[in-house]
């Protein structure tokens, strides 16, 4: 299962995908509004503990730039660390 995320300013976007003939065929997608929650390993925790997936890979689109696989989007209060999220799921 591949968990894929657009993360922005007004809302973070995530989808699960799994892999049927070589293509990924989205299983279910769900959007947040990101102001109401305090981090996106928020955001992930909620989605996941809905639908139970065993996570084999990940990918997350970021609003800002990425240094050191950390990023502080433009217009959030969070930082997102690819490794933090790498450890928790």
């Amino acid at each position: 299962m591949i968990l894929a995320g657009d993360i922005g300013g007004t809302n973070t976007r995530l989808a699960l995908f799994e892999m049927e003939d070589e293509s990924p065929r989205v299983i279910v997608e769900q959007t947040f509004p990101s102001r109401e929650h305090k981090s996106l390993d928020e955001i992930v925790r909620q989605f996941l503990g809905e639908h139970c997936p065993t996570i084999k890979r990940a990918c997350f689109g970021v609003a800002g730039p990425i240094r050191n696989r950390r990023s502080k989007p433009s217009n959030l209060p969070w930082v997102v660390d690819a490794d933090q999220l790498a450890t928790h799921f």
